[in-house]
């Protein structure tokens, strides 16, 4: 079970590292477009110091792996994926769609995740069969909104946008960005470990 775990989410988009450690969770907001190889590094290493944090393989580096930022991600990826090569820690990786879904998963419905990226629209969706198991972000057709018993997640940004029009507002759930949500993808063991690398949509 993962227990202490630092967050680094460098998409492009409320950019921040997280640390949960010893029940306590701590944010902080990072300066989005400035993030860089060896300004990530030190604010991560600054964070784990303010916070008293020793790394070794019982603790954990989680990822967005997007959409978002390619380049922000991938140095998010090669500063946990440096960290893991030092100290033995353990790297895992999650995504928007899975994020924004998480507060609705106790709910054990259908969920339709949606994201808008490079003015195209995509999803990520699961049914609920004992556990959650999302399916790979696909570019979105109108029959999969329309389905019945599911739930629609989408950022507040997007949930204006034509495509919504002839969706009940009553089925449409608004994205909030929040990293604590890490630990019910924890809980329901969604987070990605292997072949970890960032989410491309085509």
């Amino acid at each position: 079970m993962i227990k202490n775990f630092l967050i680094i989410n460098c998409t492009g988009e409320n950019d921040s590292i997280a640390l949960k450690i010893d029940s306590k969770f701590f944010f902080r907001k990072l300066q989005t477009n400035l993030i860089k190889n060896e300004m990530l590094a030190l604010n991560v290493f600054t964070f784990l110091k303010e916070n008293n944090v020793k790394i070794n393989n019982k603790f954990s580096l989680i990822v967005n792996s997007g959409p978002g930022s390619f380049s922000g991600i991938r140095i998010a990826l090669a500063v946990a994926k440096g960290i893991k090569l030092v100290n033995k820690a353990n790297v895992y990786s999650y995504n928007y769609f899975l994020l924004n879904a998480a507060p609705y998963l106790k709910d054990e419905i259908k969920i339709i995740s949606i994201q808008k990226t490079n003015n195209f629209y995509y999803y990520s969706e699961s049914k609920f069969e004992d556990s959650y198991i999302f399916s790979v972000p696909e570019k979105i057709n109108a029959e999969c909104l329309r389905e019945e018993n599911s739930i629609i997640i989408a950022p507040q940004e997007i949930v204006n946008d034509e495509i919504f029009n002839d969706i009940s507002l009553k089925k449409i759930k608004i994205a909030k960005f929040d990293l604590k949500n890490i630990e019910i993808l924890i809980e329901k063991n969604l987070l990605e470990n292997k072949l970890i690398k960032p989410l491309y949509l085509s």
